[in-house]
């Protein structure tokens, strides 16, 4: 439901009201009117900083969430899972829920507080968490911060989105898109490396202290550029997308679908691979940090040509096709390629074929879904941000249930996964193309 005049007026005089507390440091800066061209910019440079600082901490959540529940004794005593393994699976879907509710209350905060108020606390609470992650050894405490961290930056993306969309138009949609996700990407390259680095030489903790850090230019880029943001009407977002909407864009459940699948994808990845990787075939977390850095390419050298390809040629259709088959295919050879001694290169390689196929994914999924919709669709936007959370839920739970039931093997999880990607075609298959 759209916000009417009197609930703007409510929400401008709630701005003001809670603008106080960072009155004095907005003054700090000469506030700026932002052109389109300029906003993007601005905001590439946001996502930039984000995405290294989501990239550095990422790959190594599950195993830092595993090594601290090994160091906490009383915890590991008290669990109902047969290994860690299995409770880390819980503990993302946990941490999906809190992101779920999270993204429920979304349009009505957006209404009281407006986004550029709401995205700077977020990031001060953000970094806050961060640092917190680097203070303490008891996994009593590191599990709900990460939980509550995973949350906010699942809220950022949604923020992100609200900021962008307010300055894009919708015929330039695939190349803005396509080159918002390329800039980012490029974020996400040697961050891994990185982190793999400063495991083997000081630990786990010392990499969200980086982190942290690496947030901190993010508020002051907010204040000095954002403070004067003019807000949409924001609709509601229920949990369940309503049948009018539904009927209205038919085409939308099917791209959420697609949505979903791609972050299953990403969560089986990001849970299990470092954890295979690591304790099933010894690689260690600096040669992991390697491996990924050179898979992490695809997602620079994908989405731009690609978004412009969909805006002018042949749609996002075909390119979900043959996105979703590349990640089947490279998922179904991790268990081949895991009875041979092959080289970093090797692994490499496979796991870069496969991010190929996700960044195709990502990058089609995102130019087809921003071109139904505007900036104060928060609605749909919910919806589509929702996916992530979801499949952060589905996948740990499948996952854990195989695993804990002994039905599967670690190595047989990525089997799985290829079967589903393959599976998961049907979807595009069903959208009436752009093109």
């Amino acid at each position: 439901m759209l916000c009417g005049v009197g609930s703007w007026k409510k929400q401008q005089k709630t701005k003001e009201k809670y603008l106080g507390f960072c009155y004095t440091g907005v003054m700090l800066f000469k506030r700026t009117t932002l052109s389109e061209k300029k906003a993007f910019i601005v905001l590439s440079v946001l996502m930039f900083i984000f995405s290294a600082q989501i990239s550095l901490t990422l790959y190594i959540d599950s195993s830092y969430l595993k090594d601290a529940i090994s160091r906490t004794p009383s915890l590991s005593e008290k669990a109902v899972w047969a290994n860690p393994d299995d409770m880390v699976g819980t503990i993302y879907t946990l941490a999906s829920l809190v992101t779920i509710l999270a993204l429920l209350t979304a349009p009505r905060i957006l209404r009281r507080f407006g986004n550029y108020l709401w995205t700077l606390g977020i990031l001060i609470l953000h970094s806050a968490l961060l640092l917190a992650l680097s203070m303490f050894d008891s996994a009593w405490l590191i599990i709900p911060i990460f939980m509550i961290e995973t949350a906010l930056t699942s809220i950022l993306y949604f923020n992100f989105d609200v900021f962008l969309e307010r300055y894009s138009k919708n015929e330039n949609t695939g190349a803005i898109r396509g080159l918002f996700m390329m800039i980012g990407s490029i974020a996400w390259l040697l961050p891994p490396f990185l982190a793999g680095v400063i495991i083997e030489r000081s630990g786990f903790q010392l990499v969200y202290l980086v982190g942290a850090t690496i947030m901190v230019p993010t508020i002051f880029i907010i204040m000095r550029y954002f403070s004067h943001f003019e807000d949409l009407k924001y609709d509601d977002a229920p949990l369940l997308m309503s049948h009018d909407t539904a009927k209205k864009n038919p085409s939308i459940g099917h791209i959420l679908s697609v949505n979903f699948c791609l972050h299953f994808f990403y969560a089986w990845m990001v849970i299990y691979s470092p954890i295979y990787f690591h304790d099933t075939l010894g690689i260690s977390y600096g040669d992991f940090g390697i491996i990924m850095a050179f898979a992490l390419t695809a997602f620079v050298l994908v989405p731009y040509p690609e978004g412009r390809i969909s805006d002018k040629y042949i749609g996002e259709k075909e390119l979900l096709i043959l996105g979703f088959l590349l990640m089947g295919l490279t998922s179904l050879a991790i268990p081949y390629f895991s009875s041979h001694a092959l080289s970093l290169f090797a692994w490499g390689a496979l796991l870069f074929i496969g991010r190929i196929g996700a960044a195709t994914v990502e990058a089609m999924a995102e130019t087809y879904f921003f071109k139904q919709i505007d900036g104060g669709n928060t609605e749909l936007m919910g919806h589509f941000r929702r996916s992530r959370p979801l499949a952060f839920i589905a996948a740990p739970l499948l996952a854990s249930f195989l695993l804990q039931t002994n039905l599967i093997t670690l190595s047989g999880l990525f089997t799985l996964l290829g079967g589903i990607m393959i599976c998961a075609i049907y979807f595009p298959l069903r959208l009436v193309d752009t093109k």
